[in-house]
């Protein structure tokens, strides 16, 4: 019977032989050609060695295998493909952080890793709906598990780009999974969690800011690839508590600022595979922030994300709306203060005719409290505008006044708040509060269609993904986005009407 003295012990195992193994690592690599040399891209001045996550990539796995041989547990046939598959990716990355490899031959290898785990383990396919019951995707699903297992892979590649950022990431999210796995009974994910935390702990004491040595893509693709691994292989044995939903919120701010950036450079035609400094984490360090603050700030919001998860799939089901309201909030604070951030500092340097250093806490509050005075009424309307549009699409969707009751004063109450935070945050994104328009054009209409394809979306995933305790049906969500976007469209007609 496993116990968290166990855990306890692959936490304190790994920690104990990846810090003095990335020690040792800092002193090969240099002499090996495992140096990351700075370039244009790069936020670090001098050669850093790299390729230092091969160490927690091979003795966190032994030393979880070594407990749960002394506890009895037997690995499963998916739980070997995992750990198999994971070992060949993180072969392939140790190649290419030494000598690069083309984009195709790393998307190939990652391809034959998922394939792997699929054949010899499983692929989702059963997806927990809340009030719509279970949904069963079929063979869709095995696209939806490539999808799934290659965006998270690449989402830690993307986000390993700051000192602490992705280990400090994976060492908070391995520290929920263990302790939900272990409420579940998944023995041998708990372990493996565990181990994968006292690892990375290990590795963190070399790169804190500032770093002495980089995890490489041998430690990023394999964290990634073994995360939603582990998503795959226990969504099916746990029921809801570690559904896909669990995991999605657990890495929100990986995947939301990995998949926007990526999802703009998409739309503005730029090569997605291409190094670049876009990501709002690297824009940040451009502003001016450092390493620590930056770091700082992002695993905050991971800290939050993940203590949020446990308590909503472990100890009590949380209102739909307050998960996504504490998602949105940890989005919508990063893009204000991104976007606001790099327009203030923009505008203090071109008065003063020079560059300036590092933006303070004070100098980033004024341009904030700037937009609100601009555009406060403007959002206080729109957010009206959903309220109403919504309220109508209840009225259209329940034809009697007894049928209407129940899901207006229920759904409408529980998940309003979150309806009006999706659609406002995601025009903020367009900026469609930000840019000033001399006249109403079809850009204007072309944004806000987005944003509300976009919101609908996002509300109908958040249903199926998290089970709210009070679901809103899909055809109200439908209903009321178009009544929505016919609301923004018109209140931006009229008032550019007026002028």
């Amino acid at each position: 019977m496993l116990g968290y003295s166990q855990l306890l012990l692959g936490f304190i195992s790994a920690l104990a032989l990846v810090w003095p193994g990335t020690w040792m690592v800092r002193y090969i690599a240099p002499r090996i050609g495992l140096l990351d040399i700075p370039n244009v891209r790069s936020s670090h001045s001098g050669p850093i060695p790299r390729a230092g996550g091969l160490v927690f990539v091979l003795i966190a796995p032994l030393v979880a295998m070594v407990i749960a041989h002394r506890a009895g547990i037997s690995l499963a046939r998916g739980e070997w493909a995992l750990l198999v598959s994971g070992w060949f990716i993180a072969s392939v990355s140790l190649i290419d952080d030494w000598r690069p490899l083309p984009a195709r031959v790393r998307l190939v290898a990652q391809a034959w890793a998922a394939l792997g785990l699929i054949l010899y383990g499983r692929y989702l396919r059963y997806f927990g709906a809340g009030g719509f019951g279970v949904i069963d995707v079929g063979w869709l699903g095995v696209l939806i598990t490539f999808v799934w297992i290659l965006g998270m892979a690449n989402a830690f590649n993307f986000m390993d780009g700051m000192d602490g950022l992705a280990a400090g990431q994976g060492l908070i999210a391995a520290l929920a999974v263990a302790w939900l796995s272990m409420s579940v009974g998944l023995e041998w994910m708990a372990i493996m969690s565990a181990s994968i935390a006292g690892g990375l702990l290990g590795f963190l004491m070399h790169n804190t800011p500032p770093a002495r040595v980089f995890m490489g893509d041998v430690g990023s693709i394999w964290l990634g690839f073994t995360f939603a691994g582990m998503a795959v292989l226990g969504a099916p044995r746990s029921g809801e508590r570690l559904s896909l939903g669990f995991w999605v919120l657990l890495f929100g701010v990986f995947l939301l600022d990995s998949g926007l950036t990526l999802g703009r450079r998409v739309l503005q035609g730029e090569p997605v595979l291409q190094a670049h400094r876009t990501h709002y984490y690297q824009r940040l360090l451009r502003v001016g922030w450092g390493h620590r603050r930056v770091s700082g700030l992002y695993l905050m919001m991971a800290t939050i994300l993940a203590a949020v998860a446990v308590l909503h799939f472990d100890f009590v089901r949380l209102p739909f709306v307050a998960l996504v309201v504490v998602g949105l909030l940890m989005f919508a604070g990063t893009y204000a203060l991104v976007h606001y951030a790099e327009g203030y500092k923009a505008q203090l340097e071109f008065e003063r005719g020079s560059a300036l250093g590092e933006v303070v806490g004070g100098g980033l509050w004024q341009p904030i409290t700037r937009f609100l005075r601009r555009a406060g009424m403007v959002l206080l309307a729109d957010s009206v505008i959903v309220v109403l549009g919504y309220g109508l699409a209840f009225v259209l969707r329940f034809a009697t006044v007894r049928e209407l009751s129940y899901p207006f004063v229920l759904g409408l109450r529980d998940g309003i708040i979150a309806i009006v935070f999706v659609h406002l945050t995601l025009n903020a994104v367009l900026g469609v509060y930000v840019e000033r328009w001399p006249e109403f054009r079809a850009v204007i209409a072309v944004r806000f269609c987005a944003a509300a394809a976009t919101a609908a979306l996002v509300l109908i995933v958040g249903e199926v993904l998290l089970g709210p305790v009070r679901a809103i049906p899909i055809s109200v969500i439908g209903i009321g986005t178009v009544l929505s976007l016919v609301g923004f469209l018109g209140l931006r007609y009229v008032r550019f009407s007026g002028t």
